[in-house]
């Protein structure tokens, strides 16, 4: 006799997908949720498979979830059993806290043991969850992996992936193989073993999501990895949440790609889905007789009006029913979505199931609004160039940056120094002309975060030739810049990119890491005395730390103007907490230092 019921919600769900259901189900990410209401430490909730289980249960129960969802912090356990340092928190989820990388050569990829699935890190516990799941609900339990790009994100870290991948494909793809063949495929085949109704084995992989790559690097170092991997699980192994759909100009070339690795079904998430609308997806998937699944934005959830996310949720529940199979996701309930808005979303989905349908027909997402049409375009000019007799080489420069030659732009800046070209005109016209044209690039997506940073690493390579020489002359920088990515927090890949687009820009930047306190973070302003400081987050947990820390700095002399970016940060958050301004990008953060920094 199992403990809990969910058959009623799991049978809608089954014909949704298959047959179709006269009732559209729903979804969720909900393991942080469920902790925070469960009142589970996090350091217990993900480290205890019965703790994990029953309050993912109860939780799904008292707020009336269709189905209750188990998947656990999936993007850490490979990489931790693999020897990556893990950060455990009370209030959120842990995460992988080896931001320089595990490994960083092919001689320390041929050191790199595979883990043993019965033994490694919290791979056992993965067993004792799924096991927990068939005892506790009856249910078939479903094994989860981190996909072999994301997973090789932490192995290397982001940014020296990104920079392997064109400086040494070679041992990227060494990497990727060790992964899938060593690591991920006798990890998911002992699961499905022990488990033989398991019907697939379930990845995750953000990080190949566009604007992380590019189209092109998704198929060659994301998706034929995750091909290699079905080749050699005893049952299918699927992958369903890259984003970015809003970035592409060929759709239907994106979803066909994302149907190799989940056949079944289309699966299309907030903010994308919002941006681009509905109604493609609908011709989509009727022309290929698909069901989809749509996800609502977590920051509609976590911030958005009653009215706002009522709207969201019918609408994508109309559209689902338009296609007649699918389901409605409610994306990452996380640990400071508030309680009412869960209950707001919930009570939509079953207000639309009964008929309830006052927003029948309306379609906001994919307008010029949801497009962010009606806000000020960032202008396209780039900075003049003065004019002399050495244009030609400045020019080189800018152009090497351009192409992200980071081998031939510290060698033309030589060359400029040696012919006594000046150094601020070095500085002004090649490297920062150069990253402004790669920030107005990036606004108009003619180029991806990975251009972006390649770009960057050959403009610090010429800045090492003549920040010595800016020194010896006395030649100030434009300001000084203090960035921390805030407590609860491990990630780093959006504050790298903004530290070096601003010293691209001409500034001094002090970077203090990641995970750090309100209380760390402005003593060391007040040691720095800097001009800015930047608060970054890429965790929709760690947001209430960004607000803390400003509500820290508010009324302290001297007064340090503040400004957040993020994942999931938005410009309605940044006034909501009063931060002094706003980057939604790296290049629009420099736009907001220059403008703070002017006034």
């Amino acid at each position: 006799m199992t403990r809990f019921n969910f058959s009623k919600g799991m049978d809608r769900l089954s014909l949704a997908m298959s047959t179709g259901s006269k009732e559209v189900p729903f979804i969720a990410q909900m393991h942080e949720f469920s902790m925070r209401e469960s009142g589970i430490p996090g350091d217990e909730f993900y480290t205890d498979a019965k703790k994990f289980v029953r309050g993912i249960c109860e939780v799904s129960e008292r707020f009336g979830f269709d189905t209750p969802s188990f998947i656990w912090d999936v993007y850490n356990i490979e990489a931790e059993a693999l020897g990556c340092r893990l950060a455990t928190f009370v209030d959120m989820a842990p995460a992988i806290a080896d931001t320089s990388g595990l490994i960083s050569s092919e001689k320390d990829l041929a050191r790199l043991k595979a883990p043993d699935p019965y033994s490694s890190g919290r791979m056992p516990m993965v067993f004792e969850i799924l096991q927990e799941i068939k005892t506790q609900t009856g249910m078939s339990p479903l094994p989860c992996y981190c996909a072999p790009f994301t997973l090789a994100s932490h192995i290397l870290s982001f940014e020296n992936l990104i920079v392997q991948m064109q400086k040494n494909p070679s041992f990227v793809h060494k990497l990727l193989t060790f992964l899938v063949d060593e690591v991920l495929a006798p990890y998911m085949n002992a699961l499905l073993k022990e488990f033989p109704d398991a019907p697939v084995a379930d990845g995750s992989d953000a990080v190949a999501s566009l604007p992380f790559i590019t189209q092109d690097m998704l198929d060659e170092f994301a998706l034929s990895y995750i091909e290699r991997l079905q080749q050699q699980t005893i049952r299918p192994a699927i992958c369903d949440n890259w984003w970015g759909d809003s970035h592409v100009t060929d759709l239907p070339s994106f979803w066909q790609q994302k149907l190799r690795a989940t056949p079944d079904y289309l699966k299309i998430q907030d903010p994308d889905l919002y941006k681009i609308g509905t109604e493609p997806v609908v011709e989509f998937a009727r022309n290929r007789d698909l069901p989809i699944v749509l996800g609502v934005d977590n920051n509609l959830l976590h911030s958005g009006s009653r009215q706002g996310i009522q709207q969201r949720v019918h609408e994508y529940m109309e559209a689902i029913e338009a296609v007649g199979r699918g389901a409605l996701y409610l994306c990452s309930l996380s640990a400071v979505t508030p309680a009412e808005n869960v209950e707001i979303a919930i009570t939509a989905a079953k207000q639309f199931r009964q008929g309830e349908r006052p927003w029948a027909g309306e379609h906001r997402a994919g307008s010029a609004e949801a497009r962010g049409e009606s806000k000020p375009q960032k202008s396209q000019q780039v900075t003049p160039r003065t004019r002399h007799e050495d244009e030609a080489l400045l020019d080189d420069i800018f152009d090497a940056v351009l192409d992200q030659d980071n081998e031939a732009v510290p060698q033309l800046v030589t060359s400029a120094i040696e012919q006594q070209i000046d150094v601020n005109e070095v500085l002004n016209e090649g490297l920062i002309a150069a990253m402004d044209e790669i920030g107005n690039e990036f606004a108009d997506g003619r180029i991806f975060v990975p251009e972006m940073l390649l770009a960057a690493h050959a403009m610090k390579a010429g800045l090492q030739i003549i920040r010595p020489i800016l020194t010896e002359t006395g030649a100030p920088p434009r300001g000084k810049i203090l960035l921390a990515t805030i407590q609860g927090d491990v990630h780093d890949i959006g504050k790298n990119l903004v530290g070096m687009m601003l010293e691209g820009a001409g500034y001094e930047v002090i970077d203090l890491g990641v995970n750090q306190t309100a209380e760390e973070i402005l003593a060391k302003a007040n040691e720095l005395k800097p001009d800015i400081v930047g608060l970054s987050a890429l965790l929709t947990t760690s947001m209430p730390a960004m607000r803390k820390t400003i509500d820290l700095f508010k009324g302290k002399e001297p007064r340090y103007p503040l400004i957040v970016g993020g994942a999931p940060v938005t410009q309605e958050f940044a006034d909501a907490i009063k931060a002094d301004g706003f980057g939604e990008n790296a290049p629009l953060a420099v736009d907001t230092v220059n403008r703070i920094i002017a006034n």
